[in-house]
């Protein structure tokens, strides 16, 4: 509880609680139309989402990492 105040007080996420890996929807539009730069997972086509804020990280299958 205490660590959820601090992170309101100072508005950012450690994102240390994340998701299992997501495989990426595929879309007939660009990635650049789509935004898909912004949202991560575009080169990896896996990502994981830090469950307190809601940022996608781009996931390494491979190598069971998150990438960046």
């Amino acid at each position: 509880m205490f660590e959820k105040f601090l992170q309101l007080l100072s508005m950012t996420c450690r994102h240390k609680h994340t998701s299992q890996p997501f495989a990426a929807a595929v879309s007939a539009a660009p990635a650049a139309a789509a935004g898909e730069g912004e949202s991560g997972g575009a080169s990896t086509g896996h990502y994981i989402v830090c469950l307190d804020c809601g940022k996608k990280f781009p996931y390494d299958w491979a190598n069971m990492r998150r990438i960046g």
